[in-house]
């Protein structure tokens, strides 16, 4: 998971310029959810922007960094996820199904309730693109919080005294992902030993399966070739040219663009500060991509 760069007034810019009667419509929904006192289902159209996040996503996932089809494909494999459930809460961990039955949070992570947060269901600061995996099957109508929910809260920022324990990556609301999660090798981590940024990153990492065979086998395949990319470098007498070639790629597995930045991000990290430990993971990588 990485940080998704965008600033609240450059959202609406992108989303008025995509749809110039979009945030009228929104407003306009909101203040009929909000005299009715809930989320009414019918005639939905944040599915009309779905292109703004597809594209400051770089068509990735935003929580599994997984790359999605593109554009031409984007109604089949891109899904808007809204962050904060619009018409119910359900409790989590669920105690059967997919995801992390069984798991044992590390702190309070909050009740079910009937009513969702209704009056964010056209908030363009609770959205995501995320692949059906990490949407439909994990996420679904769980939001897991430390504190007293905020259903009634009419923006995400006045929702904030609940204390979520996901992380929302998309802009400045949230901390830098990469401040409560890192990679060691294939896996996700969380990066501090103890406190709250400890509990968000577990309950982030077991929500989303974030270490699930499917996710490690691929970053695998990713790491390998980053390790030998590293090591051809070492190689003497290596012609300019293919030297350049190694250096572009490994700059473009940390771009935002990539697929696993931030896996990529930590182990070229690693290289440098841990040799040792690098390589042996980067050759434990190698091994399981061929395996």
């Amino acid at each position: 998971m990485i940080r998704i760069h965008v600033a609240e007034a450059e959202l609406h810019a992108l989303v008025t310029a995509h749809d110039h009667r979009w945030l009228d419509r929104a407003r306009q929904r909101t203040a009929d959810y909000r005299r009715q006192g809930r989320y009414v289902e019918g005639g939905e159209f944040w599915g009309d922007i779905k292109q703004v996040y597809i594209k400051l996503q770089h068509e990735k996932c935003a929580y599994c960094e997984s790359r999605l089809a593109g554009h031409a494909l984007a109604s089949k494999v891109h899904e808007v996820e809204h962050f904060r459930p619009k018409s119910r809460v359900s409790a989590w961990p669920p105690a059967t199904g997919k995801g992390a039955v069984g798991f044992v949070p590390p702190c309070a992570v909050g009740r079910a309730s009937t009513r969702g947060y209704y009056l964010l269901a056209y908030h363009p600061l609770n959205y995501v693109i995320a692949c059906t995996r990490c949407n439909s099957t994990l996420k679904a109508d769980f939001f897991p919080v430390r504190g007293r929910r905020s259903t009634r809260a009419s923006t995400p920022r006045s929702a904030r005294a609940e204390d979520p324990l996901l992380v929302y990556p998309l802009g400045t609301l949230d901390t830098d992902p990469a401040r409560l999660l890192r990679f060691d090798g294939v896996l996700a981590v969380p990066r501090r030993r103890r406190g709250g940024d400890h509990e968000r990153a577990r309950v982030t990492i077991e929500f989303f399966q974030l270490n699930h065979q499917d996710l490690t086998s691929r970053r695998a395949r990713l790491l390998g070739a980053l390790w030998l990319a590293l090591r051809a470098l070492e190689v003497p007498g290596m012609p300019e040219d293919l030297r350049q070639l190694q250096h572009q790629a490994i700059g473009q597995a940390q771009s935002d663009r990539a697929e696993f930045a931030a896996c990529a991000r930590d182990f070229i990290a690693l290289h440098r500060s841990d040799r040792a430990r690098a390589d042996a993971l980067g050759a434990s990588a190698l091994q399981l991509a061929a395996g």
